[in-house]
């Protein structure tokens, strides 16, 4: 006769899998930028990029290290095929506006750009370590309300965080150098001399054209959702993170 045989059942201890305290540690005090993967872009599409500093670090905005941003964003305004439209400097992170033929472009541009500036900056401050410690978020801009809104957002960045009254313009941004205000600032409200970062002029229609059609910036508008009509899911939270130190 044949013996049955039976399969014994073992109760193995199970590993991994979503618990408390499982996955990659953030590198500041918070979790930086998640790792999804970037949305498509067409050529004719702008990028709205945000770059957040380390946690403690000295203000962006302030003495050697303005001059320091402002000179690698000149630097890299037209580079690797991405040019650099328009910029903002606040104290703990950088967003600007910028064309580009495909992400390939861009990644090496921001590498290109990133990579010196950290060194730089670590120098001047006379430290170790990651400067820039999450990779950058970016915004794919598609309509020209989201154009609109992106513009104002880099641009009057700085009366989003208080730093600049309302009616003036900030002299950390190319906001200077803009020619869509609906009244030009006053020669005498800009501090001489001005030193501002060197940007690319626009080629795409939607940060040509299109923008205008809703209408052009109010010197004294505060940005408050550039993203109205659509806002991406995880965006809202990655720039409020970003901007809430």
């Amino acid at each position: 006769m044949r013996r049955k045989v039976q399969q014994l059942e073992f109760d193995f201890r199970q590993h991994g899998g979503k618990r408390k305290g499982a996955g990659r540690k953030p590198k500041n005090a918070e979790a930086g930028m998640p790792h999804r993967q970037r949305a498509r872009k067409k050529r004719g599409q702008p990028l709205l990029i945000t770059v957040r500093l380390a946690d403690g670090l000295p203000s962006l905005r302030r003495g050697g290290a303005l001059k320091l941003v402002l000179a690698a964003l000149s630097a890299s305004s037209d580079r690797h095929g991405m040019r650099i439209i328009h910029t903002t400097v606040q104290s703990n992170h950088l967003h600007f506006l910028v064309e580009a033929d495909d992400r390939e472009c861009v990644a090496r541009a921001m590498n290109a750009l990133l990579s010196p500036l950290a060194r730089a900056l670590n120098k001047l401050w006379g430290r170790r370590g990651k400067v820039f410690p999450d990779r950058y978020h970016d915004e794919v801009i598609t309509t020209p309300t989201q154009a609109r809104n992106a513009l104002r957002y880099v641009l009057q960045n700085g009366k989003k965080h208080g730093v600049v009254p309302q009616a003036s313009i900030d002299l950390c941004s190319s906001a200077p150098v803009f020619e869509g205000w609906k009244e030009r600032p006053s020669i005498a409200s800009i501090p001489a001399p001005l030193v501002v970062a060197t940007v690319a002029p626009a080629l795409t229609w939607l940060l040509t054209a299109g923008w205008r059609r809703h209408g052009l910036l109010d010197i004294r508008a505060t940005p408050h959702n550039k993203n109205a009509g659509r806002p991406p899911a995880n965006l809202a939270q990655s720039i409020r993170r970003a901007n809430s130190r």
